[in-house]
């Protein structure tokens, strides 16, 4: 079966989630917002269907990072060739007692499209296969460091 060339990729399994390509706790990225752009932090590991995923932590310095969604994508495509998954993280906070994972789906043309991957309720399409990659290696990479 043939996905259509706008559904969320797969996440995917990183074989090495300590192995960690790239740590950047002030990644600096431009936003055509009013702001100009923000820091976040950014860690970045090598897939095993060689690409990359990259998971793009909100700190609350400038424009979010979901109000530059486009723009963060953007600039991850240009250094990470192949396929890229782009994850934005949320912190504890704002009334979660939890880390929160959502996926972005920005296409050239199109606005960006997010879709929860942790924490998802039992009735949500996606729990079963979002919490096997969690176990498998999700929780892994949120509490991932460099040596």
């Amino acid at each position: 079966m043939t996905l259509p060339a706008d559904a969320f990729p797969a996440l995917p399994h990183v074989p090495a989630p300590h192995d960690v390509l790239v740590e950047d706790a002030a990644f600096t990225f431009f936003s055509s917002c009013a702001g100009g752009g923000g820091l976040a932090g950014l860690r970045v590991w090598r897939t095993a269907g060689r690409g990359h995923l990259a998971i793009v932590t909100e700190n609350g310095l400038g424009v979010s990072v979901t109000n530059a969604a486009e723009e963060i994508t953007d600039a991850l495509t240009a250094r990470f060739p192949g396929p890229l998954v782009v994850l934005e993280h949320w912190l504890p906070g704002d009334g979660a007692g939890h880390d929160r994972l959502d996926q972005v789906l920005a296409l050239p043309g199109r606005r960006p499209r997010w879709r929860p991957v942790w924490p998802v309720p039992p009735a949500n399409p996606d729990h079963a296969v979002h919490e096997q990659w969690m176990r498998g290696c999700g929780h892994a990479l949120l509490t991932a460091r460099t040596a």
